[in-house]
């Protein structure tokens, strides 16, 4: 018997399903006489009830069991019968029946969209190129040197890359405000540490001295209550500081597990770091643009069900982020990046379906390995991870969405955008 469908929104489908009456009065009365031989009910022995006290007693779940399986079979007849593919469960409800000897009831859920792949051979992405240079190599021996510095006081004005100690109490309109008042806070002169021009009007200050600071707060500073407001800071400066940077010797090598002392090998150390620091940031360049390309490349309705869920998923990490967070209040806050997301995995599983895409055993094998290089016991790290088995099935995912990256780079013409290894690094 054919099942009654009504198109209701772009991806939103009714289904009206029927179930005879007789049917399910006789699968009651079929269930109800299997339970009376062993029920239980106080004041008869077992399987010896009357009939009318067994249905008094459990007529109501079991005619509650009945429908709700004749139902689930009659939908999944519904769903063969149309050849659709719900995206969530159906709401099912019961309707107004026309025969008396007929159970009504409509399903009404939402479907996946028909996607359409766009033309990848008349596309073009350009993807960023980097390499690590001598200079990027010493430019991290530099920035570890200055993280090892030493600050000696001195008897002079402040420079820039100078550091100063200082106090200050902040007012607006004359009124010190909240947060606005810190004792010995060290400042690197030139930083950008503290707003606007702040720092600059501390050059050419000495021990001792005092000044007074006027800034004006961004716009879109973070707390409103100060955004764009005039502030004036009565600073006193406690102490002068220029930067001594440790020797590039041997006890300097060894602290970073060079144990030769050789500058050399720490040279070597670094360049493999940051090497393994570019191919990611290549690597997640690299899928950013693709992921871009097919949103932009396409256009589709999305279940409501599946961004409602994503929305709400997002709110609970938030949550777990931040306790302070509602996940249950508000949902709008998420739904963009949720809209984004199920049109991705949309779009990444009809092109693994068509494909036919499988994550590779050496593609899920390299992954597991670079994770496990930065760690002193790689092989134990290695089996850990195929020894769980979600785990597993996270580098799967991970090795499989490289794939369908590699697949669309591999219809689409690719140009390249040499950048520094600084640019390329960059959130």
């Amino acid at each position: 018997m054919s099942t009654p469908l009504e198109n209701t929104d772009a991806l939103k489908r009714r289904l009206l399903l029927s179930l005879p009456g007789a049917e399910v009065e006789q699968q009651i009365t079929t269930r109800l006489q299997q339970l009376s031989r062993q029920a239980r009910v106080n004041g008869f022995r077992p399987g010896k009830a009357p009939m009318s006290v067994v249905r008094r007693q459990h007529e109501a779940r079991l005619r509650e069991e009945v429908v709700g399986e004749l139902l689930q079979g009659k939908f999944i007849e519904g769903l063969t019968e149309h050849k659709l593919r719900p995206a969530g469960n159906p709401d099912i409800k019961a309707e107004p029946a026309t025969d008396s000897d007929v159970l009504q009831f409509s399903a009404s859920f939402e479907v996946f969209p028909d996607i359409t792949l766009a033309d990848f051979g008349s596309l073009s992405l350009v993807l960023p190129t980097a390499s690590v240079s001598d200079d990027d190599v010493a430019n991290m021996i530099d920035r570890l040197r200055r993280q090892r510095a030493e600050w000696p006081d001195v008897e002079r004005a402040a420079a820039p890359d100078d550091r100063v100690i200082i106090d200050f109490v902040g007012t607006i309109d004359g009124e010190a405000f909240e947060g606005g008042t810190a004792q010995d806070v060290p400042i690197v002169l030139g930083s950008g540490t503290l707003i606007g021009d702040f720092e600059d009007q501390l050059l050419g200050a000495s021990a001792g001295d005092a000044r007074t600071v006027s800034v004006t707060f961004p716009a879109d500073y973070p707390r409103d209550t100060l955004a764009g407001k005039a502030a004036q800071f009565a600073v006193t400066v406690k102490s002068v500081q220029a930067i001594q940077l440790p020797e590039t010797d041997a006890e300097f090598v060894q602290a970073f597990g060079v144990e030769s002392g050789e500058l050399e090998g720490l040279r070597e150390a670094l360049r493999e770091r940051l090497s393994r620091e570019l191919d990611m940031a290549l690597r997640r360049r690299r899928k950013g643009a693709v992921m871009q390309l097919l949103l932009d490349q396409h256009n589709m309705d999305l279940p409501h069900s599946l961004v409602h869920q994503e929305a709400h998923n997002l709110a609970h990490q938030a949550h777990k982020r931040d306790p302070a967070v509602d996940p249950h209040h508000d949902m709008s806050p998420y739904e963009t990046e949720a809209a984004r997301r199920v049109k991705l995995g949309l779009l990444l599983a009809e092109i693994t379906q068509r494909e036919g895409i499988r994550a590779e055993p050496a593609r899920v094998r390299a992954e597991i390995e670079r994770l496990a290089a930065g760690f002193d016991d790689r092989d134990a790290v290695i089996n850990w991870y195929y020894s769980q088995a979600e785990r597993l099935q996270e580098i799967e995912n991970m090795a499989l969405e490289d794939q369908l990256v590699d697949w669309v780079l591999s219809k689409v013409t690719v140009t390249d955008e040499a950048l520094s290894f600084d640019d390329a690094v960059a959130p």
